[in-house]
């Protein structure tokens, strides 16, 4: 190549090369008027991003006016931790972001996560370790939230754990002034807690008298002990236990627990069975599944009922015509109802007509007979619906279970 043409190729790439720089810098520099100072003026307006992290832990938006940092959502701190290289790496910057809040902001972020509509939002684990840290610094600011939230979102037990552990005394005065329904929710956390260490549960129930956050507390000591018995091992320690609790509807909660201690004999202990006989209907619905086969121990009650009606449909399900003898034998009785209303329960679906038979034995209107009545007439209908609606005609049913069987009146 000619030296001439050499050196007009070399200023052509020259002149290139500035006008190339010209642009971005004229990019770079925005002009103050016109279209660009518009856009200038705009951005002023868009909220500051989170700052890209440093050394591998998030940082927070630029500090405000006060000189205070702005915290992002917590959200936003999970994501920007992802950057922080292994996933424990980003664990523990997540942590730490969080752990450098103050109790205001935690708790501003906290409220505002308990608003999302997403009722599983609160399990997440950015969630979670942030509940349970203003929980240590400020209890009281977690427990208002967790008392405003409750209702709306899973896994808020985290506001109040680490409060409860650290100054249970507190935390009882403070459960003790919820209102019924509160207190109920609160019994859950406490019946962890008391489940873990039930000595401690013993130094805050007279305070708790007879809430449903004892009750709770005690059925959750007990329940925890359970847990941890060995084969075979006596229930004395966990009675002892049991009868130290304040008397009332505390102590009454925790012998009643005692009924599912493994080979637990309520023959020889008088104090659970009495225990288990002032349970509400509700209640005794926790027991009925291990006291089926002692129900004949039981006093007269909803428990016995229950647990009369599951033993008799545990008995047909095994052998019908055996269930049935026994069902006879009690004809008369203060058990036959419930008797039969298990029998029924375990045979209608075989034999909806004899069923229903069955159920008209039960002379006394009541619970039991409507129950049986129900649901083998269910079973009829579902099967054989013809015959069933000329069975319901002429059956010897009172006003109140025709309406019952088919929603009007003879």
């Amino acid at each position: 190549m000619s030296p001439k043409i050499l050196y007009a190729l070399s200023c052509v790439c020259a002149v290139s090369g500035f006008q190339v720089a010209g642009a971005f810098v004229n990019r770079r520099v925005p002009h103050p008027s016109g279209a660009l100072q518009s856009r200038v003026e705009e951005s002023k307006s868009v909220p500051d991003a989170p700052a890209p992290a440093q050394d591998g832990i998030p940082q927070l938006a630029a500090p405000d006016s006060a000189g205070r940092p702005k915290a992002a959502s917590l959200r936003e701190l999970a994501i920007a931790s992802e950057k922080a290289g292994t996933p424990a790496d980003s664990r523990l910057a997540l942590m730490e972001a969080i752990s450098s809040l103050k109790p205001d902001e935690l708790a501003e972020l906290l409220a505002s996560e308990a608003k999302n509509t997403d009722y599983y939002r609160s399990s997440r684990f950015d969630f979670q370790f942030a509940a349970k840290r203003l929980s240590e610094i400020a209890p009281e600011k977690a427990a208002a939230l967790w008392l405003s939230a409750r209702s709306s979102h899973f896994g808020l037990d985290s506001l109040l754990v680490p409060w409860a552990k650290k100054d249970p005394q507190a935390f009882a005065s403070w459960s003790a002034s919820l209102p019924a329904d509160a207190q109920k929710a609160a019994g859950v956390t406490l019946a962890q807690i008391a489940s873990e260490n039930p000595e401690m549960f013993v130094g805050i129930a007279p305070q708790l008298a007879s809430s449903s956050t004892a009750v709770a507390g005690s059925r959750g000591a007990i329940a925890g002990m359970i847990a941890k018995a060995g084969k075979g091992e006596d229930a004395s320690n966990a009675l002892a236990y049991a009868q130290s609790l304040p008397e009332g509807a505390a102590r009454n909660a925790a012998l009643a627990e005692l009924s599912r201690w493994p080979g637990m004999d309520l023959a020889a202990h008088p104090e659970i069975v009495q225990a288990l006989a002032q349970l509400s209907p509700g209640e005794a619905r926790r027991y009925v599944q291990q006291l089926a086969g002692s129900a004949g121990l039981l006093p007269s009650g909803p428990l016995r009922e229950m647990a009369s009606a599951l033993q008799f449909t545990r008995a047909a399900q095994k052998d019908v015509q055996g269930a049935a003898q026994k069902v006879e034998k009690l004809a008369g009785t203060a058990d036959y109802p419930a008797a039969v209303r298990g029998f029924v329960d375990a045979t209608a679906a075989k034999d909806p007509a004899a069923a229903l038979e069955w159920a008209l034995t039960i002379n006394q209107p009541g619970s039991q007979r409507s129950a049986a009545l129900e649901k083998a007439a269910t079973e009829y209908f579902r099967l054989k619906p013809a015959d069933a609606r000329k069975w319901v005609e002429s059956a010897p049913l009172t006003p109140d279970e025709y309406w019952m069987l088919t929603g009007r009146r003879r």
